[in-house]
């Protein structure tokens, strides 16, 4: 898969790489319209496998607040938070791929997470942002290994996950609330080629 780094072209942008049909970028708070918009647009849709939000995480305030963090996370080398759009279609995000609990030194490991637009689903897109966000990630970052967390019910995404790559190691128990209950999770990961 080829990715092509690019210019900041865009004032809304701190980081921006494309692939073959997508961009990809860490937005700043300038950008939160676009991001509100696409959480809104998608509650109910998420809700089934992501973790519980208040109603005020879908305002204009809240998103503005969560953007400044991912900036600073960022920036101190403790979240990546990909936005995703279409190149020719930069004004609208379709989704999200996230490397979080990076570990430096003897682990050299993140782990990831992702979403998409409703209307998106079955597309080849998701495919794409991950397999092109983890190269990224391994060629800047010089990280042995990314893991995935996936309900065992998600069987597009543990598709997705397995189409890009990713190997099944087992069960986390108790892993994560989703919808309101702590949830177990089969767990993937992938190795730095």
């Amino acid at each position: 898969m080829a990715f092509y780094p690019v210019a900041f072209e865009y004032s809304d942008e701190v980081f921006a790489f494309e692939t073959e049909n997508l961009r990809l970028a860490v937005l700043k708070k300038s950008a939160y319209r676009k991001v509100l918009d696409y959480v809104v647009r998608n509650r109910e849709f998420h809700k089934k496998f992501s973790q519980p939000h208040p109603d005020s995480y879908f305002t204009a305030a809240s998103q503005k607040y969560y953007i400044d963090c991912e900036v600073r996370d960022y920036k101190y080398g403790k979240l990546i938070p990909l936005w995703i759009s279409r190149k020719d279609q930069r004004d609208e995000i379709i989704g999200r791929v996230s490397f979080f609990n990076i570990a430096m030194g003897g682990m050299m490991l993140a782990q990831i997470g992702y979403h998409l637009d409703e209307k998106c689903q079955g597309q080849g897109i998701m495919t794409e942002a991950v397999k092109g966000a983890c190269e990224i990630v391994f060629e800047n970052l010089n990280l042995h290994r990314i893991e995935a967390f996936i309900l065992p019910e998600n069987q597009r995404s543990i598709d997705l996950i397995r189409r890009c790559g990713f190997v099944y190691e087992g069960t986390r128990y108790s892993y994560m609330n989703i919808d309101g209950k702590f949830r177990d999770h089969e767990t993937f990961y992938l190795l730095r080629r």
